[in-house]
Parts: C-alpha cells; structure tokens; sequence
C-alpha cells in the first residue's frame, strides 16, 4: 500500500508527534511520502527521517480549483491513499478527488468547517469529543468518521535521571525542591495566568519542608505575554522560571519536573499532556474535553481542576503534594499503563491501517 501523506504547511508545532506516527506505519508494510510545503519543519523533518518528500504550494488554498497541478503530483507518487492533515490539504485533496480516483482520508485536529471535509472518503478525528463536535456543530455523518487518537513515543519520554539530576542543578533546585511545570506558548487559551496565581496560593497555604517552584516551558506566541506573566509573578511574589527562548526538545524540563499542571482553557488534544504523563509526570489539568478524555478518576491518573479557576487549581496542587511522593508515583504508574494502552504509537498504527483497509475496500 502506497500513501501520501499531505499537509498544506510547511512547518506545525507538533512536527515530530506527526512524523513519528507516519513512520510507525512502515512496520505495517506501507510505502510513505510527505507532500508539503518547502523550506520548514515538516520538510527537513521527514528527510531525516528517510520519508520522501515534495514539496508543493497551491496558488490559494482556499479555491482548491485554481491549483490544477494537484493532479500531476498525485500521477507522479500514485498513491492508493492520500491521507491529509490541516483543512485546507483535505479541501484541495477533495476537490480533485473525482479527477484522481485515489480516496481521501482526511484527519481534524481542532474543530473546523465540514465544507472542508465533505469531499474526503473517511474522516479521522483525533479525539472522541472532538468527533462528536463535528457531529453535533458542524453536521458531519458520525458513520464516516473514526477515532485515531494522536500518540506519543513513550520510549522518546522514558525519564532520565542523570538528565533530571544535572538540569534540576542547572536551573538551581535543590533534590528537595518540587517543581510544578506547565507547558505550552504563551497564549491566553493556555492559561497560565490560572497557574501562576493557583501556584501562589498553594505556596502560601502549604505546610511541608519542601520548597516550591513554577516553570512555565514555552516561549512567545502572543505579544507581550511573557511581560504579564513577570508582572503577575512579582505582584503575587512568587519567581517563575521560564526559558530564554523556544525549546525544541522539551525532555529535559520535563524530567527535571515533579507535577505537570495543564490549566489551559481550550485545547484541540493535547500531545503536550501525554509526553507529560509519558515522562512520569503526575498531572492536574482543567475540566476541557479534550483533557478528560485522557486524565478521568477511574484511571487515577491525575487530578481534575476547574477552568479559569486559581482556587480550584490550588485545592489539586495542594492535593497533589500532600498525597506524598508513593502517591505520586501511584498516579505515575497508572498514567504511563494509559498512555502503552490508549495512546502509544503502535495503538495509533493498528487504528490507522485500519482505517485505510475500509477506505480500500469502499474507496469511492
């Protein structure tokens, strides 16, 4: 089985995530490609990685019937499949599809237009809420539509303590302290201005020996933002740390890290949250779909806080610390058990295949 995978950008933020899964699927027998747009990430990226790249830019993205050349790409890789990601690749993928008689698959990530998505011959959504999302907003038939959650390479994430010693010494914390980390560009869907004042209460009410520290792992996405979360912290007296620039690899944080705490007020699905949990990280994350479908009571895999809540926040931090560091681990053990059982990257293959023998079947 041949397939192009098509995303109509040139660089995401989870470039690595997407690339791992595509080459999980060679295990599988498929033979992959990646057309994309040149110069950025998701280029460089699948090169070394061994994926065969083009490289593409259709003349707008939005009127798929302007971009004809479409067809010559698809006749040059005759792919049995094209899978895309983003709205605008499944658009155009669609659009032409009548011409080029290879099916369509086409994943969503975040909630979109179903125009984008009408043409394609079966739908991924990466998250159960999200699918009914599409469902109930946008009108999509839930019968073409199935279910791959996004993976993490848990292996990728597998906790380092060498690492965790020398750069927990690096950032100038001591064994004793407990670091809570949140993660993420600094946005205001992100919630951090949550965690920072959340943060500040638990310092004040708790009791214990250790002494307490804040990261905020990211770097700018919303202009001046960073400024307001120094300015937040120094009112509330409390010190931040926060990188000095864009952290391509985020490991070394998290296994210098004791809690991960994911306030954010809205989210797609969260690849963040499961290197976070794949890294043994005990997490306390806001009530949003997308988090909830990963962190729930009966897994006991973390706690659940309420949106836009310091308070509610606060009460989990501090419920996190005084469970003690075997409690911890506990929540540890179930969470890493979720992430090989629900989330790992052969779980997302095996759906994907799937998914690909039924559109092969019933390609049109």
């Amino acid at each position: 089985m041949k397939v192009l995978h098509y995303v109509d950008a040139e660089s995401i933020s989870w470039c690595l995530p997407y690339i791992e899964h595509i080459k999980s699927l060679e295990g599988y027998g498929i033979e992959q490609y990646l057309l994309c747009r040149k110069g950025g990430n998701l280029e460089s990226c699948a090169n070394d990685n061994g994926i065969p790249v083009f490289t593409w830019r259709p003349l707008i993205s939005g009127m798929p019937v302007l971009s004809p050349d479409f067809l010559r790409l698809i006749r040059e890789v005759k792919p049995d499949i094209i899978h895309t990601r983003l709205s605008s690749a499944a658009g155009i993928a669609g659009f032409w599809r009548k011409y080029h008689h290879v099916p369509v698959v086409s994943t969503f990530d975040k909630p979109a237009k179903e125009k984008y998505y009408a043409r394609s011959s079966r739908c991924i959504s990466c998250a159960e809420w999200l699918r009914d999302y599409m469902v109930n907003n946008q009108g999509m038939n839930p019968s073409v539509i199935d279910v791959v959650h996004n993976p993490v390479n848990a292996a990728r994430f597998s906790p380092d303590l060498d690492i965790r010693r020398d750069f927990r010494k690096s950032l100038g914390l001591s064994e004793n302290d407990i670091l809570f980390s949140g993660m993420g560009i600094y946005i205001h869907r992100k919630g951090f201005d949550v965690l920072i004042r959340a943060f500040a209460k638990v310092c004040s009410e708790y009791g214990g020996n250790e002494t307490l520290r804040l990261a905020l792992i990211g770097s700018e996405g919303e202009k001046g933002m960073r400024e307001n979360y120094m300015r937040l912290s120094a009112e509330l007296g409390v010190n931040v740390i926060m990188p000095d620039s864009f952290v391509s690899d985020v490991r070394s944080w998290l296994w210098a890290s004791d809690v991960f705490v994911m306030p954010s007020r809205e989210e797609g699905f969260s690849i963040a949250l499961l290197e976070g949990l794949a890294s043994g990280l005990p997490a306390v994350v806001s009530d949003i779909e997308p988090f909830t479908e990963i962190i729930r009571p009966e897994r006991n895999n973390g706690l659940i806080a309420k949106k836009d809540d310091p308070e509610s926040f606060a009460l989990a931090m501090l419920k996190m610390l005084n469970i003690g560091k075997e409690g911890r681990g506990n929540i540890t053990d179930s969470s890493i058990a979720v992430i090989k059982q629900n989330f790992s990257l052969e779980n997302a293959a095996e759906k994907t295949i799937a998914v690909y023998e039924r559109v092969l079947k019933d390609p049109l």
